[in-house]
């Protein structure tokens, strides 16, 4: 193989293990703590709320559809490393995730591993058994095959749509179950991500893991864009004032929209408002009067008192008029 098609292969493979970790969070995101790739244990782990972990192998051919010749190599490599990442700590899964559709590499198994498959041992034919268990046969401690699952995720070619789509399918749907109803969420989401995901498999200590509220807090963070805000507001400043805020400090207001704290502040400030307002005035009312309690959390020194105030008040606004959906996306994923 020469230098440049190693590279691509090892680009490619990598690229997998990023997808499939996102995946694999998104599947487990109600109990889950942290996500980490290539960490002490294995290639992903998802450390969970119960104390246990989700250890995967991720495997990849890069022409999966017709090539099959290394599958079985595959597998039996993953076999031992999840192994032995089975002894290093308490493991509730071990799997294998793969874009092979036949990734053991027979006829009697092929039609069980179509589309996104989830496999457990016992599902699987008893060829397919008795083959995985002979690789098990010459080890001395071998993993609990109780755990053990194959998945299987399609990433194939060099085309986007076609090699993300799968992938971008498991992101919809789980945004779907908030029905937030936001132009091109998914696909922003997968983006914001792919570079969290990815940055964390790039970082030499392996303490640093991507935690559950930053997979969480973009989805706040686009739910509640200040450019989305309904013109009741937007009325209460001149139009133009307002536009030229948002405009010029928008990243400003995303990075403090990011910070989970802050929102839970406001929301907890927010429900002990006391207000003679009917209940469709009180966001507008704590907004417009609350502001200087704020001030403190910005680093506004530069800016004249007029457009703090603006700032700050559009801030709030946004996430108190968010509250529903704020609170959907908390217990959803159970934050």
């Amino acid at each position: 193989m020469s230098k440049s098609r190693r590279a691509n292969a090892v680009m490619f493979g990598f690229d997998f293990q990023v997808n499939a970790a996102i995946v694999l969070m998104l599947e487990n995101i109600e109990d889950l703590i942290s996500l980490r790739l290539e960490g002490n244990y294995e290639d992903i782990e998802l450390e969970l709320e119960n104390g246990q972990y989700i250890l995967a192998q991720a495997k990849t051919v890069e022409k999966s559809s017709s090539d099959f010749r290394n599958v079985r190599k595959n597998l039996e490599k993953s076999l031992i490393s999840l192994s032995e990442g089975n002894l290093k700590v308490n493991a509730q899964q071990l799997i294998l995730i793969t874009n092979s559709p036949n990734p053991l590499n027979e006829d009697a198994s092929m039609s069980v591993f179509l589309g996104t498959a989830h496999r457990d041992f016992s599902s699987l034919p008893t060829s397919s058994q008795k083959l995985i268990e002979g690789y098990l046969n010459g080890m001395s401690q071998p993993l609990d095959l109780d755990k053990f699952m194959i998945q299987v995720l399609p990433f194939e070619t060099d085309n986007d749509i076609e090699r993300y789509k799968m992938v971008k399918q498991v992101v919809d749907d789980f945004i779907g179950d908030f029905d937030l109803n936001i132009y091109g969420l998914g696909k922003k989401l997968l983006n914001i991500w792919h570079e969290e995901v990815f940055r964390n498999g790039t970082k030499k200590d392996i303490a640093i893991r991507v935690k559950k509220k930053d997979v969480v807090w973009p989805i706040m963070v686009i739910a509640t864009d200040i450019e989305r805000c309904d013109e009741s507001f937007a009325e209460v400043f001149d139009s133009s004032a307002y536009d030229e805020i948002v405009h010029r400090y928008k990243d400003t207001i995303e990075s403090c929209c990011e910070r989970c704290e802050f929102f839970i502040k406001v929301l907890c400030d927010y429900n002990g408002y006391q207000t003679t307002m009917k209940p469709v005035e009180k966001c507008m009312d704590f907004a417009i009067n609350k502001w200087p309690d704020y001030l403190s959390e910005f680093e506004l020194d530069a800016i004249d008192v007029e457009t703090k105030k603006g700032l700050v008040q559009i801030i709030l606004y946004n996430i108190v008029r968010n509250r529903i959906t704020i609170d959907k996306i908390k217990r959803g994923v159970k934050l």
